[in-house]
C-alpha cells in the first residue's frame, strides 16, 4: 500500500487491520509524541526511529553477541 514508506522496511513496524479491512502502520518504538507518533501519516520518507526489519532480525548491533570480533 505505501510501498515508499520507511514504515513497510521497519523492524518495530506492526500491521493492524481492523474489522472493515482498513490497514494501519503501527510503530512499536512510538513514544506517544510527534517525534514518533503511535500511527505516523503516510508515507513516512524520514524518521529517527527507523530501523531496517532485516537488520533488527540480525540480532544486537553492540558487538556482545556471537560474531563479534575479539575474544
Amino acid at each position: 500500500m505505501f510501498r515508499h514508506s520507511l514504515c513497510e522496511q521497519c523492524g518495530y513496524m506492526r500491521e493492524i487491520v481492523s474489522g472493515k479491512g482498513s490497514r494501519f502502520l503501527m510503530c512499536q518504538r512510538a513514544t506517544g509524541g510527534a517525534a514518533l507518533p503511535k500511527y505516523p501519516p503516510q508515507p513516512v520518507l524520514v524518521c529517527a526511529g527507523f530501523e531496517s526489519r532485516q537488520v533488527r532480525d540480525a540480532g544486537p548491533a553492540d558487538g556482545n553477541e556471537s560474531g563479534a570480533a575479539g575474544g
